[in-house]
């Protein structure tokens, strides 16, 4: 490994952050630093879901180095009794595997300002199948391609990780026998990730009852609401009732619920895999007041 001391000889890999000394806001390179492996811990999961789902990753951190802040992990795969992999020592392998697959991303991340086409990420995705295919620690060579939304959102939570750094910083991957560059310029929003991996949207129109968790006092975000235990974000277009909410002629609080005639707006990618699914609620009938009121932050 490049620069490698002895106290480092069993990591995988290092995340290097260069800093400019004696500048303000110190705490950004120790957040960034931070952001970077918690992305990586759950990166590490997803890949192994090309090989087995049942293999656990774990990040081990070896060393920490001062002057540019360098941390030192390994990854640790814990045992899985299972007749899908070959009887041999895969850890090493599946390890490397998961070492390459974050240099490519990076190396895209190092080589690119945003993602502009959808043959990008399917390029991605090859890329990071072989990488899995390599391992050959599979019986039955069954490797699966990570998800094209998994890889788009990848690497934007990558780019997002280092947004707590400022001119003049940088971060870089370094393995064995490679080194990429994080682009702290690299942009990429959640939008235009839902636009490149969309082949079609179907809308289909639903009267439905849904019970709030948060209301939008200010009018220009999502309302937050449960259905069926489930979590759900919906923006209100119904400008007449928003209008008598925000004029407090409608009470809403959390807990209660409203009976709406809402458009349910399902976008498919290429592999007709769901992208996304909206909730644009067009009319509300009624508000339906709870028996009691959970108390504010419970519910």
């Amino acid at each position: 490994m490049p620069g490698m001391s002895s106290r480092t000889a069993t990591a995988d890999f290092c995340i290097q952050v260069d800093f400019q000394k004696d500048s303000p806001n110190p705490a950004r390179v120790f957040r960034t630093l931070t952001n970077l492996i918690e992305r990586f811990e759950t990166l590490d999961q997803e890949l192994v879901h090309s090989i087995n789902a049942n293999i656990k990753p774990i990040l081990l951190l070896e060393d920490i180095e001062a002057g540019s802040l360098k941390a030192w992990l390994k990854a640790l795969l814990e045992e899985v009794d299972d007749d899908a992999l070959k009887n041999l020592d895969w850890k090493p392998q599946v390890g490397k595997y998961l070492v390459t697959s974050k240099y490519i991303l990076i190396r895209f991340l190092q080589e690119n300002a945003t993602i502009t086409s959808r043959a990008q990420i399917d390029d991605l995705s090859l890329k990071l199948l072989r990488s899995a295919e390599e391992t050959d620690v599979l019986r039955i060579p069954t490797y699966a391609p990570l998800p094209a939304s998994e890889i788009a959102n990848t690497l934007r939570l990558l780019s997002e990780a280092t947004a707590p750094l400022q001119a003049g910083d940088s971060v870089k991957y370094i393995t064995d026998d490679s080194e990429a560059n994080f682009n702290l310029t690299f942009r990429v929003s959640p939008q235009t990730i839902e636009d490149l991996l969309t082949e079609r949207t179907i809308t289909s129109p639903n009267e439905m009852i849904l019970k709030v968790k948060k209301p939008d006092f200010l009018g220009d975000s999502m309302w937050a609401f449960k259905h069926d235990s489930r979590p759900i974000e919906a923006k209100i277009l119904d400008d007449e009732w928003l209008t008598k909410f925000q004029n407090r002629e409608e009470e809403v609080r959390p807990g209660d619920s409203l009976r709406v005639a809402v458009d349910i707006e399902v976008k498919y990618g290429f592999d007709a895999e769901v992208v996304a699914t909206h909730y644009l609620i067009r009319k509300v009938i009624e508000v339906m007041k709870a028996k009691t009121h959970p108390q504010e932050g419970l519910f």
